[in-house]
């Protein structure tokens, strides 16, 4: 009779816990957060923030975005949605073999979207380029959640700002004179260097080397030339041959950042002008004589689309083909 007992004891202690609690499908937190929030976005920069915290919850977790609104109008965000031409890549891109628009284009597909991609397993973004074309301010954006737990909402979980950064930056450079047919050379001074973004649509530089006066040097004419193995302006494009008219050199770098990858000497570009094509002022070479060199160098970098005009003042120089 005793050990009927304790059986039925048992049973309805274990009926008990099972009417009673119910073992929980997973976790889903309450507290999924984006930690970079508020999110800093540079207009007409690809930018890839991090992914949600998603504090725990039962992997694996699923994201929507639900919506973008305007912070202070907190109505939704239409400019942000607006389909736009833009590239995506869909593979990995190797700047070293792919070095031809045939094989880049193996790697990335136009598409006619919004301005950004939402990645459904991890919360994150990414923004393109066509942020430049969407107004500056600060946006709210809702997300839902989802495991075998099921689903929440998280209004106003996050907010990003698009601002207005530089588009290009001017690294140090240097000049010096070269003595004909020797190894003599002396320091002149760092080149002035200018870019000017003449529209914020293509994916242009054109590189013009002046004199002191303003005069430019003709890349046609030979009047520029590379030196040896430093690297030039077309080590740095890849995809398309430089086109020289008498004031310049002009590259489409069709991708960003420009140059997208470092030579052995960082972003410098190394040119020379021929002792016959320039004239130095009095006193910056040993000699008078028409026997010396210009040997400017210079690095810059784009960030953005666009059409650049870089202007690099060669100092203590004149343009005087003789």
């Amino acid at each position: 009779m005793k050990k009927l007992y304790k059986v039925f004891i048992t049973a309805a202690l274990c009926s008990g816990v099972v009417s009673c609690t119910k073992a929980p499908n997973g976790y889903l937190s309450s507290q999924i957060r984006y930690p970079d929030s508020p999110i800093q976005i540079q207009r007409g920069n690809v930018v890839q923030t991090d992914p949600v915290n998603s504090d725990g919850s039962s992997a694996p977790v699923t994201y929507e975005l639900l919506d973008i609104r305007n912070a202070t109008t907190h109505k939704h965000a239409d400019s942000v949605y607006r389909p736009q031409n833009h590239y995506v890549f869909t593979s990995i891109f190797n700047p070293n073999v792919d070095t031809t628009i045939a094989l880049l284009n193996t790697h990335r597909k136009l598409v006619d979207g919004p301005c950004f991609d939402f990645n459904i397993h991890t919360g994150g973004f990414t923004f393109y380029q066509t942020t430049a074309n969407v107004p500056l301010g600060t946006y709210e954006f809702d997300i839902k959640a989802t495991n075998q737990n099921g689903s929440k909402i998280y209004k106003n979980i996050g907010t990003f700002t698009l601002f207005d950064g530089p588009a290009y930056e001017i690294d140090a450079g240097g000049s010096a004179w070269f003595q004909d047919n020797t190894t003599a050379n002396g320091d002149t001074g760092n080149p002035l260097v200018t870019i000017e973004q003449l529209s914020t649509t293509g994916t242009l530089a054109i590189l013009k080397l002046v004199d002191e006066n303003g005069v430019p040097f003709n890349p046609s004419k030979g009047e520029i030339i590379a030196r040896g193995d430093r690297s030039d302006f077309e080590t740095y494009a890849k995809f398309h041959p430089l086109i020289a008219s008498d004031t310049s050199l002009t590259c489409n770098f069709e991708i960003t950042p420009f140059p997208f990858q470092q030579s052995a000497y960082g972003y410098l570009i190394y040119y020379r002008i021929p002792s016959q094509f320039v004239k130095y002022d009095a006193g910056s070479t040993p000699t008078a004589d028409r026997i010396y060199s210009a040997n400017p160098r210079f690095a810059f970098q784009l960030f953005q689309q666009g059409t650049y005009l870089i202007t690099v003042h060669v100092p203590h120089v004149t343009r005087d083909p003789i």
